[in-house]
């Protein structure tokens, strides 16, 4: 780091600092640690979230007590209340719990620990927030790390361009903050509500080529296709089996991510569809089930969560033939205008993805030996993967190992007697 930038993070931690101590004595902190203490504080926290202009599935109060009751693990409530002047200004909302810190090359993990974080949750910063503000909630982050509350602090998704990033970014010391935070755009599609607005997103060409994947997977399955969406809870347990069926011929399984049926992912279900939230798909080709897609609908958007397809069926497009149905399923229900994809930047996100923002995932360490010592070995390891896909990138074969290194996963995650190839 050049003597220029360090001056410039000097001056702006210094400035963060001084403001967050200039104010202090006209802000208020309380932190929630316990359900009871969430309970207290239910209506500030829900009049909050219904006056964010976007929120998020993840911060509704109802799925984080599923989330902290339902999970093997243990897991405590970790809330940040801010008032200003005896009125609740901002609310930061986290969880402590066993946080896996992977230290990967590509697809290929080296070194996986498990440490007591803070989890923050994904669009868990909410109310009125400034640079006073902002600084006041990460020094207490930094603040609890320092009392041995937890080893680290984790924000999931962190739009790159919010005044909290940069905080978070400059505010914790140099050995304690995250280092190269890799961004990913976070993909949404508007809704298409007429024809027109469906000839833009799908051109007539590719109308055209999945009319007819339609009609071959259909020769292929013995029957019509079909998608059936699942809301009620009594239906639950035959999308789950469906869902757990295909999930298992997948990547995803060789990464221990996506759909897993544990009693964590049977909970939010279930508390989903008590709240009419839930959106489960299922894609049929006569009896047999292709692929699947699970989401909630949530205000005026449909937070896709997790999806998959038997690869079997790869050569019909089954994930590309779901996703329309559901983009029809869901403009036919009116009062839902977006589709959002979730984390993480992908091909298929992109094909008619139309909005996108840059959101990184960051850590602070705490000021403890084996924390710092995490940090180095987490920023070496992104060091040498970002310097791999660029070489990738570069000769031109990034895709082609990304999809040999899937497939890889794939069959070594599948089940010992199945027999399916790519």
């Amino acid at each position: 780091m050049n003597r220029t930038k360090q001056n410039r993070n000097s001056a702006n931690k210094t400035y963060l600092m001084h403001n967050c101590q200039k104010n202090y004595n006209n802000l208020k902190i309380s932190i929630a640690r316990n359900i009871d203490q969430i309970e207290a504080i239910r209506p500030i926290w829900e009049k909050m979230q219904q006056n964010e202009s976007s929120p998020k599935l993840n911060a509704d109060i109802d799925r984080y007590i599923s989330t902290i009751t339902s999970a093997e693990q243990k897991i405590e409530p970790y809330v940040i209340l801010l008032h200003n002047n005896s009125q609740p200004q901002a609310m930061l909302i986290g969880r402590i719990e066993n946080i896996q810190i992977p230290c990967r090359l590509g697809y290929k993990t080296f070194f996986n620990p498990s440490v007591r974080g803070i989890a923050v949750v994904y669009g868990g910063i909410i109310g009125q927030l400034n640079p006073d503000v902002s600084a006041l909630l990460i020094q207490t982050l930094i603040n609890s790390l320092k009392n041995g509350d937890a080893d680290t602090v984790f924000f999931n998704g962190f739009k790159t361009d919010s005044p909290i990033f940069s905080v978070a970014t400059n505010l914790p010391s140099f050995l304690c903050r995250g280092h190269l935070p890799k961004s990913q755009l976070h993909w949404q599609t508007l809704i298409p509500k007429t024809d027109d607005e469906f000839g833009k997103l799908i051109s007539k060409k590719q109308q055209r080529d999945l009319a007819r994947c339609s009609r071959n997977l259909e020769k292929a399955g013995g029957g019509p296709v079909k998608v059936v969406c699942y809301h009620q809870k009594e239906e639950l347990e035959h999308f789950i089996n469906a869902a757990s069926q295909i999930y298992a011929l997948t990547y995803h399984r060789g990464l221990k991510v996506g759909f897993v049926n544990n009693p964590l992912t049977r909970s939010l279900l279930e508390q989903a569809a008590a709240d009419k939230w839930l959106r489960a798909y299922l894609l049929y080709a006569g009896s047999e089930q292709v692929a699947f897609e699970v989401g909630c609908v949530y205000g005026n958007v449909y937070f896709a969560e997790h999806a998959g397809f038997n690869p079997r069926w790869k050569a019909y497009s089954p994930g590309i033939l779901l996703q329309l149905k559901i983009f029809e399923d869901l403009n036919n229900e009116g009062g839902v205008d977006i589709y959002d994809y979730g984390f993480g930047d992908a091909a298929y996100k992109q094909r008619y993805g139309n909005v996108s923002w840059p959101e990184s995932s960051i850590y602070i360490f705490a000021p403890r030996l084996y924390p710092i010592l995490l940090n180095l070995a987490l920023t070496s390891t992104s060091a040498a993967s970002g310097a791999l896909n660029y070489l990738v990138t570069k000769a031109g074969v990034y895709n082609w190992v990304k999809r040999h290194w899937r497939a890889l996963l794939r069959k070594r995650a599948a089940p010992a007697n199945n027999q399916e190839v790519n």
